[in-house]
């Protein structure tokens, strides 16, 4: 987890891994209070933290039907 400590990636890519398709439901986990936005210095630029994405993340149950 160490490679994800520092990292800071953008809401549709924190959309991406968590398996929405936009960003919109990025932002209701921020509201919520599962996940804190970070602005970037100097801009009004936002990113999320990947090490708290991964964090909320659920991996899928495997069940192995791709295998057979």
């Amino acid at each position: 987890m160490k490679e994800f400590e520092n990292r800071l990636i953008t809401f549709t890519q924190a959309a991406h891994i968590l398996g929405y398709k936009n960003y919109r439901s990025v932002l209701r986990l921020i509201k919520e209070g599962y996940l804190r936005e970070y602005e970037i210095p100097h801009t009004k630029r936002r990113r999320l933290a990947l090490a708290e994405v991964m964090k909320v993340a659920v991996p899928e149950p495997f069940d192995g039907a791709h295998l057979k």
